[in-house]
């Protein structure tokens, strides 16, 4: 199976058992399998007092049966012939009001792959509003023209790896990652999820 494939085979497997999550969290929402509106950042709509929330669901599946302390929200990357795109936090072409970021995907006792829902123990949901975190950014003078600044910077030089930025305190909210070794070679604001909760532009679905 391609790496491809069996990432969208995670996905799916994935998606079932937060279907059944969110039920037990009476969370109203409605899945979306519509290729082409997930494209567009529409992995779902959340109902709550008769309005509807755009959701995309963005997973750490490649870190199994590890919790970490932050999550990367994408800048710019390249697509197959090699040009520079506009990363998912800053496409205008996204509908996404809110994201849900799962972590901590731990899964049963002996159990090394995802086969099916039963296989995961436990997960942390963890939902971001997407404007309100594109204006923290700029609280701390990180617009979409600085950000992308920085990005031309690192770019320009290869500068591949970590790199902290005077706007952030890279050991309490966090820095930037310049990725190399994959083909979309992305460019990431790379935040502590403990920094967004207490910024008040994330909670905590279910821990």
């Amino acid at each position: 199976m391609s790496k491809f494939n069996s990432d969208l085979r995670d996905e799916r497997i994935l998606a079932n058992y937060l279907d059944a999550l969110y039920a037990s969290e009476k969370l109203d929402f409605r899945r979306n399998f519509d290729v082409e509106k997930q494209h567009r950042g529409i992995d779902g709509i959340l109902y709550h007092k008769d309005k509807e929330y755009i959701v995309d669901e963005k997973a750490q599946l490649h870190y199994l049966n590890k919790d970490l302390p932050t999550f990367t929200f994408e800048l710019s990357y390249k697509n197959s012939d090699g040009k520079l795109k506009s990363g998912w936090l800053f496409d205008t072409s996204k509908k996404t009001a809110y994201y849900f970021l799962i972590t901590g995907i731990f899964l049963k006792r002996g159990t090394t792959n995802l086969c099916s829902a039963d296989d995961i123990k436990r997960v942390k949901v963890t939902s971001v509003h997407r404007f309100k975190l594109i204006y923290l950014l700029l609280q701390r003078d990180l617009s979409e023209a600085k950000l992308m600044e920085y990005d031309a910077n690192f770019r320009s030089e290869k500068q591949f790896g970590r790199h902290e930025i005077e706007e952030l305190d890279s050991r309490k909210e966090g820095v930037l990652f310049y990725t190399e070794h994959l083909e979309e070679q992305p460019m990431n604001v790379q935040l502590r999820l403990e920094y967004l909760i207490k910024s008040g532009v994330a909670k905590k679905l279910n821990y």
